[in-house]
């Protein structure tokens, strides 16, 4: 018996916290424990690891688009251009569908011999050349709508603008190394599919195919370097100066024929997608 009231006042004493005193203890009498657990304004609060902090002193973890090396003013780091916007976005995917459906309701599209007399060269079956088709457009069409309009405008929106920038600077040369991939894989086993092998799909997956291939090797890297040298003379203070105002210009110039081109290729892949999908109906 003193064995369980001793385990038991050792156990009060962990839990209360006060040197081994415990209010009203006793083996003989009625236990009274009085606990209080410290509010907190913040579900996200925590106090600081090497000083006990106070209840009334937390530390708060917020989340904000701002950092400390943002500019102060109202100037945008870029003014954003006719075909960067929603309208003219949601424009050119109208016209592409409609385009795609024309084109296919006119019957069986002509083909041109370069790619029917390569595609006999193909060591791999239809079956297996359409599975590798499908795959790499799913990869291809799901990547360029999710970058564009779910990933790249969310980021955009929260991020601070130097580490969105230093974030994008590493994502889209892979990106665009994986579209042009994916894009190829398509091009290659299209020749393997006579039924859906058409001059259209063909013209559209080429111009999606150069569309990237262009961004990959010269318009991204060149609107990267562009960014990364504003921000140097911002750092520097010549935010002001001839030679920012310049890059400033560049910079929109490269960005906005980067983000066209971009659209071009996605335009690319619906009207490829409705030929696909009246292949699969028919």
């Amino acid at each position: 018996m003193n064995r369980l009231l001793a385990a038991l006042h050792l156990s009060l004493v962990l839990l209360t916290g006060k040197g081994g005193q415990v209010s009203g203890f006793s083996p003989s009498a009625v236990i009274s424990i009085q606990t209080q657990a410290p509010s907190s304004p913040h579900p996200l609060a925590f106090t600081s690891s090497s000083k006990t902090a106070s209840p009334k002193s937390p530390v708060i973890l917020n989340f904000t688009p701002k950092d400390d090396s943002e500019v102060s003013d109202d100037k945008p780091f870029i003014r954003p251009a006719l075909h960067n916007s929603n309208f003219f976005r949601a424009i050119s995917i109208l016209y592409a569908l409609l385009f795609a459906v024309y084109t296919t309701s006119k019957g069986p599209a002509a083909t041109t011999n370069a790619l029917t007399k390569f595609g006999k060269h193909l060591v791999i079956s239809s079956k297996a050349a359409a599975a590798i088709h499908m795959l790499s457009f799913g990869t291809w069409f799901g990547t360029v709508f999710y970058t564009t309009f779910v990933a790249g405008i969310t980021m955009f929106k929260n991020l601070p603008r130097r580490t969105f920038g230093s974030l994008q600077s590493k994502l889209f040369p892979l990106y665009f190394k994986l579209c042009t991939g994916m894009i190829a894989l398509q091009i290659l086993t299209l020749t393997a599919m006579p039924d859906v092998l058409s001059k259209t799909s063909e013209v559209s997956l080429l111009v999606a195919f150069f569309a990237t291939l262009l961004n990959l090797l010269y318009l991204e890297p060149t609107s990267t370097q562009v960014m990364f040298d504003r921000y140097k003379l911002e750092d520097d203070g010549k935010r002001d100066s001839d030679e920012y105002k310049s890059l400033a210009k560049s910079f929109g110039k490269f960005h906005g024929i980067s983000s066209l081109t971009n659209l071009i290729a996605f335009c690319g892949g619906i009207v490829h997608a409705v030929r696909l999908a009246s292949k699969l109906a028919a």
